[in-house]
């Protein structure tokens, strides 16, 4: 079992699709935190909820040769 971060809002047990890509987001090592590193804030980051976006992502990060962490993190692709 991982900790996927104290921002994280599991999604209804039968849900497998949207776990897949829970399970692909962990999977690069990103969590669902929002708590900034000096304490003195708290700012969701952004994840992918579905297939789609992460699907976007992934291209993105093959096209532009962007590590696929760093594409999952961006709200704009």
């Amino acid at each position: 079992m991982l900790c996927a971060g104290h921002d994280f809002a599991a999604p209804p047990h039968r849900d497998t699709r949207a776990w897949s890509v829970v399970a692909a987001v962990v999977g690069t090592g990103l969590r669902y935190e929002g708590f900034e590193p000096c304490g003195c804030g708290r700012e969701p980051k952004y994840r992918p909820r579905t297939r789609a976006e992460l699907r976007a992502r992934r291209m993105f990060a093959a096209r532009n040769t962007v590590p696929l962490d760093d594409a999952l993190a961006r709200p704009d692709v």
